[in-house]
């Protein structure tokens, strides 16, 4: 299961259909918070944002959620250009914050190592003051968006956020990732 979501997660284009249902996240003005994590996040106020009760995920198991999708346009249609996966699978207390978030990563570029054309750079480790997270790049000349990266934060609690954030251009792309220094956690994730 967890190959054929994040193949649906990084493939290009995402396209994300209204659904009805109850998501717990909330926005107000450009400010996700999301209490189960103790997360907020203040978006970049160019977005446009569909909250968990909106956007439909494929999970038979249950155990990950799409808790936002932020679009560049009002009609949020076509490609989300940033969207939050909260993947609810605790994992194993001997395993450390790396060595999780590198296995998630590591499922991810295994999918385009043999993609002709897709050129991979990282992963990398980044330290915010609260969490610290790993990025994968991806850039594809013949796909769009070209520039994608996708972003993996090992929660306290052994549990995963991932993000996905996509652009046309490698500069607007580390934009959006300067952006996640914006996210705030209840407790620190470190």
């Amino acid at each position: 299961m967890r190959h054929k979501f994040a193949l649906v997660f990084v493939c290009l284009p995402l396209c994300i259909p209204v659904c009805l249902g109850q998501g717990k996240g909330t926005v107000h003005g450009n400010v996700f918070r999301e209490p189960t994590m103790g997360l907020t996040y203040e978006f970049p106020e160019k977005f446009s944002p569909k909250l968990e009760a909106e956007i439909p995920i494929h999970d038979s198991t249950g155990r990950e959620h799409m808790i936002l999708a932020l679009w560049d346009t009002p009609e949020r249609s076509g490609q989300a250009r940033m969207s939050f996966l909260y993947d609810t699978k605790q994992r194993s207390s001997d395993r450390t914050h790396d060595t999780i978030a590198l296995a998630y990563i590591g499922e991810v570029k295994g999918m385009w190592l043999s993609v002709k054309g897709v050129n991979i750079a990282g992963p990398t480790k980044v330290s915010e003051p609260s969490y610290d997270y790993w990025r994968l790049d991806l850039s594809a000349p013949d796909q769009v968006p070209r520039y994608n990266s996708v972003i993996v934060i090992t929660l306290s609690d052994r549990r995963v956020l991932v993000i996905k954030a996509s652009a046309s251009s490698q500069s607007e792309l580390d934009g959006e990732v300067d952006s996640l220094a914006r996210i705030r956690f209840d407790k620190s994730q470190k």
